[in-house]
C-alpha cells in the first residue's frame, strides 16, 4: 500500500497523537488528527494569568533521549529550553510534621534526619539479599524487601505519589520502575546493578521546561501539523471492515480511513467502539484504574512565607499527617512564573491515596491546604492569586498483573489489521515516553503500509 492511497486516522491530539502524526507527516504519508478540544495537548496546559504563568499538568519533562533533543531542535524550541537552578537539585521530603532535606551525596546520606540509622544500616544489606523469581510485584513488596520499610515509606511513597499519583502496595514495580526491576532480574541486586550500568552514554540529560511552559511543545507540533489537525471534532463511533475504518463525528460527518491509531485515554475506547468483533476485548480496557488528581496553583507574596524555597519542591510520605501529596516551589524552579515580589506553589492533591479530595471545590480545597502550608512552609496570610484544574482520570495505574491489559492490547490489534493502540496506558506515563512511543508506533505503521 503506497503512501498515495493511505489515510491515516489518529484519535487524539495529546502528545502521543501529536508525535505520531508528526513522524508519519514526515514519513510522506496522510494523515488526520481528530481531538474533540479546541487545543492540542491533552493534560500539557500551560495557564497565564498576566505575570502568573502556571502547568495545570506535567511541570517538567526529563530528556535523554537522542530523538527528544533532535525533535525540540527541530521545532526551533531549543532557545526556549530552560533548566531548574542549582538550588533545585534540593528536593524536600515531610517527616515527623517537618521538611528534611534529601540526601543527594554519600555524605548526606549518613548525615539525613530522613532515615534512622538502623535504616541506613539495613540498606547495606541490599546487595546479599537473593533475587526474587516472582514475574511481578508491587513496589512496595519490592522495595521493603530489598531496602527495608523506612525508604519504602519515606523515600519512594512520596515519590511514587510525585509521579504516578499511586500507591506502591498497588503499582507494578515491573512496569514502574522498569530499571529497579531489571537490575535485580540481570544482576541480582538494585547495587551492583547501579554499578554495572552505562555510564557511557553521551546523550545528554537534563530537566527542562521552556520559557513559555511545557504547552510550547504540543503547540508546535501542532503548528507543523498544520491542518492536518480537526478541532472540536468529538467521535461518535468507529468500526472497521476488510477495507478500512470509519470515523462517524457527532456532527455527522463520516470519514473512512485505511489506518486508524486511537491515542485517547483507554477509558474512552469502549465508548465509541461499535464493531461486535473484539467487543469483549475493548470493554476490557475499561477496567484500566485512572487516578484523580487535583493540580491547585497558589500564589503569595514573598514576604507571607518563611522558608526560604530553597529547592525543587516538597514530598508528603502517606504516613505523615497531611494530606497533601506534594508542592513544587514553581516560582524557584523556573524565571517569570510568578509577579515580582511574589511566589507560586503548585500543590497536588487527590491521587490514588485521597481520591474523594481530588473533586472537592476550589474553595474547599483551598481551605484543606493552606493549614498544611502552613505547618510545612510557614505560610502567614491568604494568597493573592488561586488557580485549580481537576482531572477525573489523570494517571493510568499500572498496578500488578497490568500485563493482563498488554496483552489485550495486543490481541486487538492482531484482531483488527489496521488498528493501533497507543497512549500513557502503554509504556510509559512520562512525556518523552509517549512521545518515543509515539515515534515506535508510527514505524510500526509505515512498516505496516
Amino acid at each position: 500500500m503506497s503512501s498515495k492511497n493511505t489515510s491515516i486516522a489518529i484519535l487524539g491530539a495529546g502528545i502521543s497523537g501529536l508525535a505520531v502524526a508528526y513522524y508519519l507527516i514526515k514519513s510522506g504519508l496522510e494523515v488526520t488528527v481528530y481531538e474533540k478540544e479546541n487545543s492540542a495537548g491533552g493534560v500539557i496546559r500551560t495557564h497565564r494569568d498576566s505575570n502568573w504563568l502556571v502547568e495545570d499538568g506535567p511541570n517538567t519533562m526529563l530528556v535523554g533521549e537522542q530523538q527528544i533533543w533532535d525533535l525540540i531542535d527541530d521545532l526551533n524550541l531549543t532557545n526556549n529550553v530552560i533548566r531548574p537552578g542549582n538550588e533545585a537539585k534540593k528536593r524536600f521530603i515531610a517527616r515527623d510534621g517537618k521538611l528534611c532535606a534529601a540526601p543527594t551525596s554519600i555524605t548526606d546520606f549518613f548525615k539525613t534526619d530522613l532515615l534512622s540509622t538502623s535504616a541506613k544500616f539495613r540498606l547495606l544489606k541490599e546487595p546479599f539479599i537473593p533475587a526474587s523469581k516472582k514475574k511481578d510485584e508491587s513496589i512496595a513488596g519490592f522495595i521493603r524487601r530489598r531496602l527495608g520499610n523506612e525508604p519504602l515509606e519515606y523515600a519512594v511513597n512520596p515519590f511514587v505519589s510525585g509521579i504516578y499519583a499511586g500507591d506502591p502496595g498497588e503499582l507494578s514495580v515491573k512496569h514502574t520502575f522498569t530499571s529497579l526491576f531489571e537490575m535485580e532480574q540481570t544482576h541480582g541486586s538494585i547495587t551492583k546493578g547501579f554499578f554495572k550500568r552505562d555510564k557511557n552514554s553521551k546523550t545528554r540529560r537534563a530537566l527542562i521546561s521552556f520559557d513559555e511552559g511545557l504547552q510550547s511543545l504540543p503547540n508546535a507540533l501542532q503548528s507543523e501539523l498544520s491542518d492536518a489537525v480537526r478541532f472540536n471534532s468529538t467521535i461518535e463511533q468507529i468500526s472497521g471492515d476488510a477495507v478500512g475504518w470509519s470515523v462517524q463525528l457527532k456532527s455527522g460527518e463520516v470519514k473512512n480511513h485505511n489506518t486508524l491509531i486511537s491515542t485517547i485515554p483507554a477509558h474512552q475506547l469502549p465508548a465509541i467502539w461499535s464493531d461486535a468483533k473484539s467487543n469483549q476485548s475493548i470493554q476490557q480496557l475499561s477496567n484500566i484504574v485512572y487516578a484523580p488528581m487535583s493540580v491547585l496553583a497558589l500564589g503569595f507574596r514573598r514576604n507571607q512565607i518563611t522558608h526560604p524555597l530553597d529547592g525543587f519542591g516538597m514530598l508528603i510520605p502517606e504516613v505523615e499527617p497531611f494530606s497533601l501529596l506534594g508542592c513544587l516551589f514553581s516560582s524557584s524552579l523556573f524565571p517569570k512564573r510568578a509577579p515580582d515580589g511574589h511566589v507560586l506553589l503548585t500543590c497536588f492533591l487527590g491521587g490514588a491515596r485521597h481520591r474523594a479530595l481530588a473533586a472537592i471545590p476550589t474553595q474547599d480545597l483551598t481551605a484543606e491546604t493552606l493549614p498544611q502550608l502552613d505547618q510545612l512552609l510557614d505560610v502567614e496570610g491568604q494568597p493573592t492569586f488561586i488557580h485549580h484544574r481537576y482531572w477525573p482520570k489523570a494517571i493510568p495505574q499500572y498496578a500488578v498483573g497490568y500485563d493482563r491489559f498488554l496483552e489485550t492490547m495486543k490481541q486487538i490489534e492482531d484482531d483488527n489489521p489496521g488498528l493501533y493502540l497507543a497512549g500513557n496506558y502503554r509504556g510509559g506515563v512520562s512525556v518523552p515516553d509517549c512521545i518515543l512511543n509515539g515515534f515506535e508506533m508510527a514505524e510500526k505503521v509505515t512498516q505496516y503500509l
